[in-house]
């Protein structure tokens, strides 16, 4: 690679990006935003304590001058959307933990569940796997409360046998451990026609309500079910096509024209598949909303460019974006600030020397670390968020 070349591609970046600056001014994406019902905010580690405090920036500033009150987290849609509603006089770590999967359980989240501006926020949840027990007990004893014994005592049992299942099926998925989820599915499915009886008794809207997302997360317990019995590459596969639903259901049916903010991975919020995603079959959320709803969206992907990140075990690993190839290194020697880099092409000019007119190595990260991946940036974000220096999250101590 030419530095000549290089050079021009910095001073290109630099006529269009905008530094980041502390203050928590980010009037710099109003233009690109403004028409926009969903923002969908990536980042390409969940280790990266520095993506969890500039997204809560975001969402502040998203908040109080755009009118975005709803955050839908890569996390189980039961849970994290009953967080407010059963779990608001706990501590914001009793909060997080008990209603959250493990990758947000950490310090840097605690703005979004503790300050005075967040308390407006409405959180909800996308993933079709349930995080953990405490959510259920305080939903069966809303229904014991709400609706009638039958009901509680029908969904009291399957939602025992399912967690007693999934601690299982996160070690290993056997034969005899087949059979019990084939229980489970039927459970889940006798159930499911008991709620659709049960909810033509109450008249009262916010019962409606509450039943209509508890069916919601019991046919995600089903569809859980399904895909893990199939396999963890047919998991993986519809997971992202059932998160996809579990959001067009909240957009169309419990948030309905409400402005709703995704916070995900950059995997989940693509708006296309790159090469390895097409030969596995696997659909992302940004890839469907993109096919139905591509005037609402706007997609930000999130990179760093030096530092420390943690794997999803909390291994603490550095960083390596040595190699002229990656964008990141680029990025990196481009400004002394973290930047917002719209990608819309069409604003940019006719040069055939442009940097977004190549593909480029960006890192992601995968189960154990991070691994390089080629693409055209332009083709799966409307903007990218660069941080040039990062640390791991500040972790919450896990319960025995």
């Amino acid at each position: 690679m030419r530095e000549n070349t290089r050079n021009h591609w910095k001073e290109q970046i630099k006529r269009t990006a905008s530094e980041i600056k502390e203050g928590n001014d980010f009037s710099f994406i109003d233009r690109f935003i403004k028409d926009k019902r969903i923002i969908l905010l990536g980042e390409n580690s969940h280790g990266i304590a520095d993506y969890f405090t500039i997204k809560t920036d975001l969402i502040r500033y998203l908040c109080q001058n755009h009118g975005f009150n709803i955050v839908i987290f890569e996390s189980g849609l039961l849970e994290a959307t009953l967080c407010r509603q059963f779990l608001s006089n706990d501590s914001p770590e009793k909060q997080i933990q008990n209603s959250l999967l493990d990758i947000y359980h950490n310090e840097e989240m605690i703005p979004l569940f503790s300050e005075e501006w967040a308390q407006t926020i409405i959180l909800g949840g996308m993933d079709p796997q349930p995080t953990y027990p405490l959510i259920s007990e305080l939903m069966l004893d809303w229904i014991k409360d709400h609706t009638d014994y039958e009901l509680y005592e029908s969904m009291r049992a399957v939602e025992k046998h399912y967690f007693e299942l999934q601690d299982e099926m996160l070690i290993k998925i056997t034969k005899p451990l087949k059979k019990r989820m084939k229980v489970a599915i039927q459970e889940y499915e006798n159930l499911l026609k008991l709620l659709k009886i049960k909810q033509k008794n109450y008249k009262n809207p916010e019962i409606q309500r509450m039943l209509l997302l508890i069916q919601r997360g019991m046919q995600n317990r089903l569809q859980w079910l399904q895909v893990n019995l199939k396999g963890y590459l047919s998991s993986g596969i519809q997971r992202g096509f059932n998160m996809f639903q579990n959001l067009e259901w909240l957009m169309n049916h419990y948030y309905k024209n409400e402005k709703i903010i995704v916070w995900a991975h950059n995997f989940h919020i693509r708006k296309k598949r790159p090469l390895m995603a097409k030969l596995l079959g696997i659909k992302s959320v940004g890839y469907w909303l993109q096919k139905k709803y591509p005037e609402d969206i706007f997609v930000i992907g999130l990179y760093a460019g030096n530092g420390k990140f943690a794997t999803q075990l909390r291994v603490e690993l550095e960083i390596d974006i040595k190699k002229k190839r990656h964008l990141e290194s680029l990025l990196y020697e481009t400004s002394e600030s973290d930047l917002f880099i719209p990608l819309d092409v069409r604003e940019q000019s006719a040069d055939k020397k442009m940097w977004f007119k190549r593909r480029w190595w960006l890192l992601e990260s995968g189960f154990s670390g991070f691994y390089p991946m080629a693409l055209y940036p332009q083709d799966h974000y409307d903007a990218i968020i660069f941080i040039r220096e990062v640390t791991s999250p500040n972790y919450l101590q896990r319960s025995e």
